[in-house]
């Protein structure tokens, strides 16, 4: 770091938002290990799953856990079903041990 660098990243503006932008992060509440759990590739395909059998269609189960999905985030996992089975199956395919056993649950 050269000293042009070092004076604006140690600037007393630069400091006081740096602290006030850490303050903001340590404020807020870390999330329930079920959400994080939903909220990672894997969560989210166990919950397909083990809905895809709960509802009449596969594609009725994928846009109902995106629902959730959306209610949690705000915005869509994925754009559609389509790009979240080329996902899945990648997936299993990389994985089949791991998938295997996400099936069984």
């Amino acid at each position: 770091m050269n000293r042009k660098q070092y004076k604006r990243y140690h600037s007393p503006v630069i400091a006081a938002e740096r602290e006030k932008v850490e303050a903001e992060l340590s404020a807020m509440n870390p999330l329930e290990p079920e959400v994080r759990h939903f909220l990672s590739f894997e969560g989210f395909a166990e919950l397909y799953l083990r809905m895809r059998d709960l509802y009449p269609t596969q594609l009725e189960a994928y846009e109902r856990l995106e629902d959730f999905y959306i209610t949690i985030t705000g915005k869509r996992r994925y754009s559609e079903f389509s790009s979240f089975r080329r996902v899945l199956n990648r997936y299993s395919n990389q994985n089949y041990y791991i998938c295997k056993v996400l099936r069984k649950k």
